[in-house]
């Protein structure tokens, strides 16, 4: 209501000075009914709308007064602008201006154009203007694939397949996931068909199935059956893979889909396509739509239908264990977790629609170690299923390894040294109780006692003040009721627990194959990302270790997703297919450089790995698990950084 108001005056203003030559700043409050001052603001606004859609000024001269300069053309357009009642002058409608164009071009057909002149007059709107809304759709559909096209004297028009087409559209209705907004986005694209009897084929379906879907999956699957029905006559969905198709037949997600289809099929008396079952069944599949209750009825199914599976998870957890020193393998909830959440994401990268992780970066600095183990996985991945698992979706597994690892170690014994009254102890000891859930009992002991007594029972011996003892497993930390005291007492609970049963150690005799001193750089300088990529890459091309197209494939992966560990690091390799023989080419940089928006690097791994032998893959993995132990402490990384000659680098990294 307030916003209508806003731009009621605004045209009262506007209809004002069309019907005058020159009036004063009184004048106009007086007729709009509004201060001097709001009337000032007003004109501003206006003006600044009008110049922007090269529709004349508001002139303005003091002791003169304020008046419209236009020509006859532009009048017409503001004279059109006041005659529409959904008019608006605000400056930052340019995300309503996208959404009114991406209707328009939805809206077309696989043959049709629209001219820039109809989407400016559409929606009063200069040339120059409607050109800038149009970049600025392409800038949003390039997320789905999808194109604009500008044919020679015909217009402008959507250029992608229909799967992208219907993909975007879905998520173009969704946007923002506004219930009210998405119905009436519904009505405005679907105005000739009966949407509430689609509406009522899937609610039948969901009860007769017993399922129950969140309001954005039920609206996911009915904006995607109007799709269906729509098109049914203009363009099918393409189906690309038909091993793909044939493990699709097996999960629950189609025989529901065949189920919805036959259900539209009876209640409007026509015919869909096999293509559109299997389209919005892997839908369904890629987002998760059915939420299976019984997690080992869907473990029961991959068992019986995808042992390829099975067989990368089993594979995975012995890597991921070996690296880490845990044995994950016996972890049966782990091991249907990871199913469950790879069933569908195994889709959505196949798919392109990969999940973004707002914790990624959280993950990386928190479970470091988990995180560069699991990283390992992912040429295992790729030889799977010749898909790249980007860092975002390795996050999501690592917080699957990480609580595995916590509920295998979760029971800490605490000496907690407190010299203040007995009452703060006890608050610090509940505070540290209450955030920590790994620790099974806490002790308080004095500075004196402590040094008299001693205490074998305790895992870890945490004080706030530096005491004169020496003993490994003492942590000081002086700001306990903090949340950043919280924080580092578990950095240092982490770092302890990885490393108490560790000894220093760098990379054993069974890695030295993968190294060379040929391979190593120091002391470098790059400007990009790129140049100290190809550069690494090259020397391997040129010692006969990978093939030529090997920098591609490494490129291509960079494109993918960040390489980036922490630390100014990143790790990265290429496709198994064009290794010769399994190498790594280290790169130590003078000074960072950027490595995407947020991160720069100085130390750069790249690996060429081949796991084509039993031998080969223990050889990685053991490569992994060392390599994880050195850069894990920033004085290793120090030395690393500080080394003169890749012989001095190659002596650190074999002692």
């Amino acid at each position: 209501m307030k916003e209508a108001k806003k731009e009621y005056y605004k045209i009262e203003i506007l209809n004002y000075l069309m019907n005058k030559e020159v009036v004063s700043t009184s004048q106009l409050a007086e007729a709009v009914g509004m201060s001097e001052k709001s009337i000032r603001n007003k004109i501003y606004e206006i003006n600044e709308f009008l110049k922007e859609n090269d529709m004349g000024i508001i002139q303005k001269k003091p002791r003169v007064g304020i008046w419209l300069e236009c020509n006859d053309e532009q009048k017409e357009r503001i004279q059109a602008i006041l005659i529409n009642k959904n008019a608006t002058f605000n400056r930052d409608e340019d995300s309503n201006r996208m959404d009114e164009v991406l209707k328009i071009f939805f809206k077309l057909r696989p043959w049709e154009t629209v001219t820039t002149q109809k989407l400016a007059n559409e929606l009063y709107l200069s040339s120059p203007t409607i050109l800038k809304v149009i970049r600025e759709c392409e800038k949003w559909l390039l997320n789905y694939n999808v194109s604009i096209v500008n044919e020679k004297n015909k217009g402008y028009r959507l250029d992608c397949n229909e799967n992208e087409y219907r993909i975007a559209m879905k998520n173009f209705l969704m946007k923002d996931f506004n219930v009210e907004k998405i119905k009436s986005n519904i009505d405005y694209f679907f105005y000739n068909i009966d949407t509430k009897l689609i509406q009522k084929a899937i609610i039948e379906t969901e009860n007769e199935w017993n399922y129950r879907f969140t309001d954005e999956s039920f609206y996911e699957i009915f904006i995607y059956c109007c799709i269906a029905y729509q098109r049914k006559d203009i363009q099918s969905p393409v189906v690309k893979d038909e091993n793909e198709i044939m493990i699709l037949q097996k999960y629950n997600e189609y025989p529901f889909t065949v189920a919805i289809f036959k259900k539209l099929q009876d209640k409007f008396h026509i015919l869909f396509s096999n293509e559109e079952v299997f389209f919005l069944a892997t839908q369904m599949m890629c987002s998760k739509f059915i939420g299976i209750s019984a997690v080992d009825e869907m473990v029961e199914q991959v068992s019986k239908y995808d042992n390829r599976l099975i067989d990368f998870v089993d594979m995975s957890l012995r890597i991921v264990g070996s690296i880490l020193d845990v044995d994950l393998s016996k972890d049966e909830k782990l091991k249907e977790s990871l199913i469950f959440h790879l069933r569908p994401t195994i889709f959505r990268i196949r798919h392109g629609f990969s999940h973004t992780n707002s914790l990624s970066n959280f993950i990386k600095t928190e479970y470091k170690n988990v995180f560069r183990a699991t990283m390992s996985i992912s040429i295992l991945f790729e030889e799977y299923y010749g898909l790249q698992l980007t860092e975002d979706e390795v996050g999501y597994i690592v917080l699957y390894i990480q609580s595995a690892i916590e509920r295998m170690h979760k029971h800490f014994k605490v000496v907690l040294i407190v010299d203040s009254n007995r009452a703060q102890a006890q608050l610090i000891s509940e505070r540290i109780n209450k955030s920590i859930r790994e620790i099974e009992s806490i002790k308080i002991m004095s500075t004196h006692d402590f040094k008299l007594y001693g205490d074998s029972e305790g895992d870890i011996v945490v004080a706030t003040t530096q005491l004169d003892i020496k003993d490994p497993r003492i942590i000081v930390i002086p700001n306990l009721l903090s949340e950043s005291g919280i924080v580092s007492l578990r950095e240092k609970m982490t770092s302890l627990f990885y490393n108490k049963q560790t000894k220093e150690r760098f990379f054993s005799p069974e890695c030295y194959p993968l190294l060379d001193l040929d391979l190593l750089f120091v002391e470098q300088e790059f400007n990009t990302r790129e140049e100290v990529l190809r550069f690494m890459a090259q020397s391997m091309v040129d010692h006969g270790y990978v093939t030529k197209h090997f920098i591609d494939t490494v490129m291509e992966r960079e494109n993918a997703t960040t390489t980036c560990i922490g630390n100014n690091i990143s790790v990265t390799h290429g496709a198994q297919s064009e290794v010769i023989e399994s190498k790594v080419s280290i790169a130590v940089l003078k000074k960072p450089i950027p490595w995407n928006d947020e991160e720069e690097v100085d130390m750069v791994f790249l690996l060429g790995f081949k796991m084509a032998s039993p031998d080969e893959i223990k050889r990685i993995q053991l490569f992994y698990k060392e390599y994880i132990s050195i850069i894990e402490k920033e004085e290793n990384i120090e030395k690393i950084k500080s080394m003169k000659t890749n012989i001095d680098l190659y002596k650190f990294l074999i002692q």
